[in-house]
């Protein structure tokens, strides 16, 4: 016996089908749309962040940084890297660049991806300086080898921190009380020296409230490491 229209049992007319198909599709073109007006509005914002970043570096006499052949090659490399969104410049009385990085990252087995920063600061020091890297230390390896390298005899510094590279003992002479004690408190960060260039690095990216304190504690290490207030 043929089942009558609509009994139990029977599949779905094509136009119930189509229905449901209408409304799906619909949902779908919603949900995108409002994903693309979030990105949109992200967007927005990011910009309105960095003009704000620019403006309050005018206000202390940052610029746009060009990079030529008397760029520090350093800086000239950070500054032409494809992930690199904000290179600027000024003089606090050192030379002194601010980078910063960003990029995104997958992971490794999905679909998901993270966005890194990276912001540098790049500081010309007088010649002579050797290139020399002071690194942080995992608490791992601290407690496994409490002094790597050429050591400062400052055991929770060396416990800490690792001087490495071919400056590493003229270096470690630098490394004077009170600056050891200041990155101990992490009111100073880790930094390197290349090329007679200062750099230090922090792993997010630069605002309005970090941007000039920031550009004040590495000159503040530029003295420190010279041991006399910059030659003009």
């Amino acid at each position: 016996m043929i089942a009558k229209l609509g009994a139990p049992g029977r599949l779905a007319s094509p136009a119930i089908w189509t229905e449901g198909l209408t409304l799906f599709n619909g949902s779908v073109i919603g949900f995108t749309l409002l994903v693309g007006v979030g990105i949109a509005w992200q967007t927005v914002l990011q910009q309105r962040r960095r003009d704000r970043l620019r403006e309050h570096a005018a206000e202390y006499g940052w610029r746009p940084a060009a990079v030529d052949e008397s760029t520090p090659g350093p800086v000239a490399e950070a500054a032409r890297s494809r992930v690199a969104r904000l290179a600027i410049t000024t003089e606090q009385p050192y030379a002194l660049w601010l980078v910063w990085h960003r990029w995104s990252e997958s992971s490794a087995g999905n679909d998901t991806s993270s966005v890194r920063d990276l912001t540098r600061y790049f500081l010309l020091l007088d010649p002579g300086f050797p290139d020399v890297d002071v690194v942080r230390r995992t608490r791992l390896g601290g407690a496994f080898m409490p002094v790597r390298g050429a050591g400062t005899g400052d055991a929770a510094f060396d416990k800490r921190f690792l001087v490495r590279g071919p400056g590493e003992r003229e270096v470690s002479r630098l490394l004077t009380d009170e600056l050891r004690e200041a990155m101990l408190a992490d009111r100073v960060p880790a930094w390197e020296i290349s090329g007679d260039v200062l750099i230090t690095t922090y792993a997010d990216a630069p605002t309005t409230a970090t941007l000039q304190p920031r550009a004040d504690t590495i000159t503040d290490l530029a003295r420190t490491l010279a041991g006399t207030a910059p030659r003009r």
